[in-house]
């Protein structure tokens, strides 16, 4: 097309590598040498990741929207929210099908576990990642969007589904 670009790889995985990676390896290191007083004390780390996911949500929330230069219509964002929900349940549909075929080994039980893990994704991951990638662009607001919408609609659909799941794994597993 006549056009060219430079993507800065290194500096992409190095600050990745940092933001992702590195923590979750200390914290793996750290786990080894306190496990012991961790099940003793019992500190309420579910309680603490919820707080955190719910800041990042709200943060990214506010930078979005708060954003001048967004011009996201009602219309579009409509679509958008339809693709996403499309897109969440064909995933799911499709994970059900792989694992449930007749020469698969999975129990009920790890087909549940499939639905749910494989096609889930955090805005723990997916915002630091999106924010390092696209770093200085004007309309980062604007890219993560639909990550902001797959995240409540995958928890939306994921409670909407538990019972019906519940029932098959119930009737498979007698």
């Amino acid at each position: 097309l006549g056009s060219s670009s430079s993507v800065p790889f290194t500096s992409i995985f190095s600050q990745l590598f940092m933001t992702v990676v590195v923590p979750l390896i200390i914290g793996q290191i750290v786990r080894r040498y306190i496990k012991d007083w961790l099940e003793r004390k019992k500190p309420p780390f579910g309680a603490i990741s919820s707080c955190v996911l719910l800041m990042i949500i709200y943060t990214t929330f506010c930078d979005t929207f708060a954003n001048p230069n967004i011009d996201l219509d009602k219309f579009s964002l409509i679509i958008v929210v339809f693709i996403i929900f499309s897109v969440q349940m064909s995933f799911m549909f499709l994970t059900f099908l792989f694992s449930t075929r007749n020469n698969s080994t999975f129990t009920p039980a790890d087909t549940v576990a499939i639905i749910f893990c494989s096609t889930h994704k955090s805005l723990t991951l997916g915002i630091p990642m999106l924010k390092i990638v696209f770093a200085g662009y004007e309309h980062l607001s604007l890219i993560s969007v639909p990550l902001l919408i797959y995240h409540p609609a995958q928890i939306l659909l994921g409670s909407l589904l538990v019972p019906t799941i519940k029932s098959w794994m119930v009737s498979r597993q007698k």
